[in-house]
């Protein structure tokens, strides 16, 4: 029984070890060979008290309209693709689709609405009526972690330059987020 009991242990310890293994070489395969693009972003909250300062965000691409869905309305939870084009330096959303987008030389991030779709008390007239409303897309990457006592030193005031965070983006949409830029200098800056 001892023998039973301690070899259930180490299979249960070396599964969690290998889950979370798993997860940064996932995480850094993105990193290592995505491409890097670079998103506007617009700062909400820089404290949480029980995990620490960080900055959740929403993205410029993170509400688009409703014009540039192609197929017709999406749904709340559904998976889109928003596709991107580089204008600048920073990349803005010129579709949402709800098919990934042939292969080639588009680029596109993968996400899920998270409201202004059709569940959230929109009809299907209501979509086709307002083609400027917008639909809010969650990427997966809107936090970030930051070093303890940095959070409160987020200030946008006055600046001239759009803050925008570098994200490294895979061939199927899925993106890591790299690091967040305030005048064109990383925020916060390495101590």
């Amino acid at each position: 029984m001892a023998i039973r009991r301690r070899t259930s242990f180490i299979l249960a310890v070396a599964l969690q070890v290998a889950v979370i293994l798993g997860m940064i070489a996932y995480k850094t395969s993105i990193l290592m060979m995505g491409t890097v693009v670079d998103l506007a972003i617009e700062p909400v909250d820089p404290r949480d008290l029980l995990r620490g300062d960080y900055v959740t965000f929403q993205y410029a691409i993170s509400e688009p309209r409703r014009s540039l869905v192609t197929g017709g309305a999406v749904r709340n939870g559904e998976t889109v693709y928003v596709v991107l084009e580089r204008s600048g330096q920073l990349w803005n959303a010129v579709s949402v689709q709800r098919t990934v987008p042939a292969a080639g030389d588009v680029l596109f991030l993968r996400g899920k609405v998270a409201g202004g779709g059709l569940d959230s008390g929109v009809t299907a007239d209501d979509w086709n009526r307002a083609p400027h409303a917008r639909i809010r897309i969650v990427y997966g990457i809107e936090e970030y972690f930051i070093p303890e006592g940095t959070g409160a030193a987020l200030d946008l005031g006055g600046r001239t330059v759009t803050p925008f965070a570098r994200v490294s983006v895979d061939r199927k949409g899925r993106a890591v987020l790299k690091g967040i830029f305030i005048d064109d200098r990383r925020w916060p800056s390495p101590r």
